[in-house]
Order: structure tokens, then C-alpha cells, then sequence
């Protein structure tokens, strides 16, 4: 009996090292790689040939078939596609803006004739009157014409239709005869003031954008030279004699006129 209890006892020593050998096995297991726990790739994650992705919500903003297109990796196909789909939208936008584009033929066709029909109201307008002028249509084609790079053209059609209308208003004080020539200077001037006052807002922008920053100058001061160049300059020996003349002598002409002229001859400088 002793003989027997000794072995039954051997026999429980190795069935526990044994459960314990495998309770220490599966506890190591589940501290190396718990359970659910997802296992990092030994090699970074590839798309097999039977797979299907998940479409890209960046791309597909772009492309309606974005999912397709990632699905096929880096094939020849995929990318002459998408490059075919860029070069699409490239195209249309370009289209789109090319659309808008004023050329210098349009310029001179369409939209210089509207500013000058407009320059011409405003040059021989009376004070008095009213001229139906849409001031937002004239403005829009000056800001149009601005930013399709056509400020330098523009400008020099301003120059010369202002100096043809000035060098016709001295031709026209030229043959004035002497009782009327200071009323008529003072009608010239008083009209082309007034019309300064509303096609230099007009021009505002390529004012700003070109005659500025560019030609270092202001258009109200070239515009008040052209008259001092063409009107004023050529007329003054003229004008101060009749002046003078009409000061020493009681009611030849109003006050306001005489303050007036005088005032129109400080800020021209002749």
C-alpha cells in the first residue's frame, strides 16, 4: 500500500507541473496578444487583386468614380483617366474665363464708344441741365476695361477726345468778339469744371490702378492741364487786358463772374 500511495502521489505532482506548464502558456499568450485585440501587419497593408476599397470622400467630390479608380492602383489606365478628367475641368474653366475676356477689338467696337458717348454729354452739358446718363453702365465698362488691361488705351482715348473738345472751345473763343469774350471764357470754364467733377469718378479706377501707380500722376490734375495747355495759356494775353478793363469799369460784368475767372485762373496757372 505504502507502494502504491507513492506512486498516485508522483503521479499528481506531474499532472500539476503539467497544468501549470499550460496555465503559464495560455496566461503568456493572452499578455503577448490579448483577445479582440487587432494584430499589426508585418508588412504595411497592400490591395490584393480581388479586393475591393472603400471610395476616397476627397476624391470623390472630384470624380463621381472614385472608388473605381483607386481600385486600380497605379495601372497606365487609372492615370490617363483621372488626367483626362483634370485636363476636362482645366479646360472648361479656361473656357469659362476666356468667355469674359475683352479683346481690343471689342474695346474699340463696343465698349470706348458707350465711354465716349457718355464724355461728350457731360463736355457740353449746361449746368442747368440734366443729362439721362447711366452713371453705373458707364462705371462698369470703366472697371471692366481696367481689369482686361486696357487702362493705357483707354486713357489715351480720354487725352485726346478732351484735347479735340478743348482745341474747338478755343477756336470758338477765338472769333469771339471782345463785349462777349469774357462771358464767353467764363462759360467755358465754369462748363468744363462742372464736367470734371463727374467723369473723374467715372475713371476712378483707372485712375487708381494705371494713371497712379503707374504714370505717377492724378487724372484730375492732367485733365485741369489740358485746359490751362489748350484753352488758357492761349487765351490769357487776351483775357487780362478785357479783365482789367471791365474792373475799372461799373456793371460791364457781374462780380460772380469776375471772382469766377480769377478763381479758375489760380488753380489752372497759365
Amino acid at each position: 500500500r505504502m507502494e502504491e500511495s507513492m506512486e498516485e502521489e508522483e503521479g499528481f505532482e506531474m499532472m500539476d507541473d503539467h497544468n501549470h506548464n499550460n496555465w503559464e502558456a495560455s496566461a503568456n499568450a493572452y499578455t503577448l496578444h490579448p483577445q479582440n485585440q487587432p494584430q499589426p501587419p508585418e508588412h504595411p497593408a497592400q490591395t490584393l487583386p480581388g479586393e475591393a476599397e472603400e471610395p476616397c470622400p476627397v476624391e470623390a467630390t472630384m470624380f463621381p468614380t472614385c472608388g473605381s479608380a483607386a481600385s486600380d492602383g497605379d495601372s497606365p489606365a487609372s492615370s490617363t483617366a483621372v488626367t483626362g478628367k483634370l485636363t476636362l475641368n482645366i479646360n472648361s474653366s479656361t473656357s469659362k474665363f476666356l468667355m469674359n475676356v475683352i479683346t481690343m477689338e471689342d474695346y474699340k467696337s463696343t465698349y470706348w464708344p458707350k465711354l465716349e458717348r457718355a464724355i461728350d454729354q457731360l463736355l457740353t452739358q449746361s449746368p442747368e441741365d440734366y443729362i439721362p446718363i447711366s452713371y453705373e453702365q458707364i462705371y462698369s465698362c470703366v472697371y471692366k476695361c481696367v481689369c482686361q488691361q486696357h487702362s493705357e488705351q483707354m486713357y489715351n482715348d480720354l487725352i485726346q477726345k478732351i484735347t479735340g473738345h478743348l482745341q474747338r472751345v478755343s477756336d470758338e473763343l477765338q472769333v469771339s468778339p471782345p463785349e462777349q469774350y469774357i462771358e464767353k471764357f467764363n462759360s467755358a470754364l465754369t462748363q468744363y469744371m462742372g464736367a470734371l467733377q463727374s467723369i473723374v469718378p467715372l475713371f476712378i479706377y483707372m485712375n487708381k490702378f494705371y494713371i497712379e501707380t503707374k504714370l505717377n500722376r492724378d487724372l484730375k490734375d492732367d485733365l485741369i492741364k489740358l485746359f490751362t495747355d489748350h484753352v488758357a495759356e492761349k487765351h490769357v494775353c487776351t483775357l487780362m487786358p478785357l479783365l482789367l478793363e471791365a474792373h475799372s469799369t461799373p456793371f460791364q460784368i457781374t462780380p460772380s463772374t469776375m471772382a469766377n475767372i480769377v478763381k479758375g485762373l489760380y488753380t489752372l496757372r497759365p
